[in-house]
Formats: C-alpha cells, structure tokens, sequence
C-alpha cells in the first residue's frame, strides 16, 4: 500500500492527499504552485486548503495580499487519527442515547401487515436473526420442508443459533426432507424436536414460521431468497399446515 492509499485510509480525500504531499515537497508555496504541482482544478483549491486547514495538517501565513501555505509536519497525521477517534466514540456515545427513540419510530410506524423480499444468504440469515430477536420464553419456531441444500449452506450457522435458541427458552419443531435427515448425524437438541417426511415427498422450498410472520425460503444455484410475510392470519394458516405435517412426518426420537 502507497503513502496516497494509505493517506486516503486515514480520512483524506484525493485532493487532500494530493495537496498534502504537493505541500510537503513545495514548502512554503501559493495556491497557484500548489495547484500546478497537485493537479487539483483551481476551483475546488481553496475549498480543499480550507478543510485540510481544519483538520491541522497545513497552516498559512499572508505575506502582502497573498495567502502561502505550509504542510504541518507528518506526525500531525497521528494526532489527527486521535482526534478522529475521539470524534467517533462520542458519537457512538450519543447514537446510543438516540437508539430508543429511533426503535420507537420505528414501533409506531410497523404495519399489522407487510411483505419483504430478502435476498441472498446474509438476507435470509437476517430473517433467522429476527426469530431469535423477536421471540421470547414459550414463543415456537416451525420448520418444514428443509432441503439439503439449506443443511448444507446453514450448518454452522445453526449449530450457534440452536445454542442460543434455548437459553431464551423457545421451542423449536423441524420437519426435514428425507434425503436431509440422512445428511448427516442429527444430534439432539435442547427444546426442540425433529421430525422427516416420508421417503418420496421433496418441497422446493422451505417454510419457516415464528410468531405472525412466515418466510418462505429458496435455495438454489441460481438464486437464495426469502419471501417474509406479516401476517397473523396466515401465520395461524402455516402453523396449522405444520401440525398436519407433523402428522404424518416420521418420528425420530430427537
């Protein structure tokens, strides 16, 4: 990495970096050698030596009518990432004293019902993140349908969130495709069950329901999605299609 990315990384734009180091080999210069050696277009010169003014990294004296300016040494550069630093954990401090009255914007503007696409494998990672979020003591997670795909894809991914699933304390219910459960070993799990369908019986997509809102999940090469529906009423119409599959799924002892 060069002294200009690695400056960029630092917080400076291009054009500061560019004046900075014209500066430092200049010295004391005007706006137009500074110009001439940095390659920035004179109208955005003095907007770009204003800022690296307040940031402290050149300083100018006027001699005349002209204004000439000077490059603060290197290590400014360090004490200016502290003060950034400084900058950035107050402000943390003060986005934490605002997060409860933007949650509760955020409370009072949910619709009893909504539907949301959700792409990718960080998408539909999001929507388990909210199961575990949005549920507590006694609420149940429904599953069914996994393919192997999912089993796949998400294996580590469960292995935490079925650790962390219990200690809220809220049950959980798989019903697996066969070709699945044969995956692999199935270990036991805390507050859960585990259930597979008949042999034969495949489902291009899996269904996966909490509370009012039910994901109906497609994992594919060409494509990983999430449909998300809010929706009481259809929620209760999955969590009975479910029972009716329990039926009929194999039981496993798990």
């Amino acid at each position: 990495m060069n002294e200009i990315q690695i400056l960029e990384k630092a917080g400076l734009t291009e054009g500061e970096t560019r004046v900075y180091l014209a500066l430092l080999e200049l010295g004391k210069s005007s706006a137009g050698r500074i110009i001439k050696k940095s390659g920035v277009t004179p109208s955005k010169i003095y907007d770009v030596l204003s800022r690296l003014v307040r940031k402290g990294l050149i300083g100018y004296i006027i001699e005349g009518k002209i204004r000439k300016y000077t490059a603060a040494h290197p290590t400014r550069i360090l004490e200016y990432l502290k003060q950034r630093e400084e900058d950035i954990q107050e402000l943390k401090r003060q986005i934490k004293g605002v997060i409860p009255s933007l949650e509760l914007r955020m409370r009072l503007a949910e619709k009893e019902e909504s539907a949301e696409i959700l792409e990718g494998t960080r998408g539909i990672k999001m929507f388990f993140d909210m199961s575990l979020e949005e549920t507590k003591k006694g609420d149940e997670v429904l599953v069914f349908g996994y393919p192997p795909e999912a089993s796949i894809l998400f294996n580590s991914y469960f292995k935490k969130f079925h650790k962390e699933r219990p200690k809220k304390g809220v049950y959980c219910r798989v019903i697996y495709d066969y070709k699945t459960w044969f995956l692999k070993k199935r270990e036991k799990r805390r507050l859960m069950e585990q259930r597979y369908l008949p042999k034969g019986i495949e489902t291009p997509a899996f269904v996966y329901v909490f509370n009012e809102k039910v994901g109906t999940i497609i994992i594919s090469d060409r494509q990983k999605l999430c449909f998300m529906i809010k929706n009481k009423k259809i929620a209760d119409s999955y969590k009975q299609y479910f029972n009716i599959m329990w039926g009929i799924a194999v039981k496993t002892g798990q």
